[in-house]
C-alpha cells in the first residue's frame, strides 16, 4: 500500500480548568496516508454515509484517536477508527 496522500489530523481537548471552555484544537500537519473514496452503496448504508462524501484512511503506524481530519482544505468528521496491530483506519464523512 502507498501512503503518497498528505492530511492534516485535528484533535480538540478541553482545557485544564474546566466549566465553560471552548475545546482548544490541536493540529498535525502533512500525516503520510492512503486515502481511498467510499463509493459502494453498500459500505456507505453500513456506516450510515449514504448521503454525504465518505474516505476510508489507511495510515502505516498507530495515531493517536483524533475527533476531525482536513483533507484539500475541508473538515471531515471521524465516525469510526479501527486500532489494528501495526495500523490505523478511519473512516470519516462530511465536508463540502
Amino acid at each position: 500500500m502507498r501512503y503518497s496522500d498528505r492530511i492534516t489530523l485535528i484533535r480538540y481537548s478541553h482545557g485544564d480548568d474546566g466549566l465553560g471552555d471552548a475545546p482548544a484544537a490541536t493540529k498535525t500537519k502533512d500525516v503520510p496516508c492512503e486515502l481511498i473514496p467510499i463509493t459502494n452503496v453498500q459500505d456507505l448504508e453500513s456506516f450510515g454515509l449514504l448521503s454525504t462524501n465518505a474516505y476510508e484512511i489507511h495510515f502505516k503506524n498507530k495515531i493517536a484517536l483524533v475527533n476531525r481530519v482536513e483533507i484539500s482544505g475541508v473538515e471531515y468528521t471521524v465516525n469510526k477508527t479501527f486500532l489494528n496491530r501495526k495500523s490505523t483506519v478511519l473512516i470519516v464523512s462530511g465536508g463540502g
